[in-house]
């Protein structure tokens, strides 16, 4: 008898742990269609649509926030999973991704190479794959509506991001 619950009490502690760590993770937001970024490059350039690449890691609080806030709202919901191909790079995995020059590396030397220094951060993509700008920390919802605008909107092309958004 003392046996038994000498072995329930270490599973009781890993399924505990379990639960608990599931809630840690800050993998990409529920409810958009992130991919790979080996897999959401070819599909941008296939489908000349702009990308979002979203850099996260595991126990990050802010993306957790950021999810709880920010990508539950419904417009960013449908806007991003509508009109842009979406990425997501875990900074501290070490599963390989390909480069669009056939280069094999983990994503957290692409995180490295990208000069990624916090989570989250987010890299928007024009539909030619060429890099827009960066933003590192926690974005709102009315500044992720309004990059999305600024791309969508092909506003890059005439104006820099600080003029966009001081002017709307």
């Amino acid at each position: 008898m003392q046996h038994s619950s000498l072995v329930r009490l270490p599973l009781a502690i890993v399924f505990l742990l379990a639960l608990s760590l599931d809630t840690l993770s800050a993998g990409p937001p529920e409810n958009y269609r992130f991919l790979s970024l080996t897999e959401a490059a070819q599909l941008a350039s296939s489908e000349n649509k702009p990308m979002l690449l979203y850099f996260g890691r595991y126990g990050c609080s802010t993306c957790r926030k950021m999810h709880a806030e920010v990508f539950s709202d419904e417009s960013l919901v449908e806007k991003y999973n509508s009109d842009f191909v979406l990425a997501y790079v875990d900074t501290e995995s070490g599963n390989r991704i390909k480069l669009a020059n056939g280069e094999r590396i983990t994503e957290m030397q692409f995180a490295t190479r990208s000069r990624i220094i916090g989570t989250p951060t987010f890299i928007f993509f024009s539909p030619e794959q060429k890099p827009l700008f960066k933003k590192a920390g926690f974005q709102s919802v009315a500044q992720m509506n309004l990059y999305g605008d600024y791309i969508l909107g092909e506003h890059y092309k005439s104006m820099p991001l600080q003029a966009f958004m001081a002017s709307q």
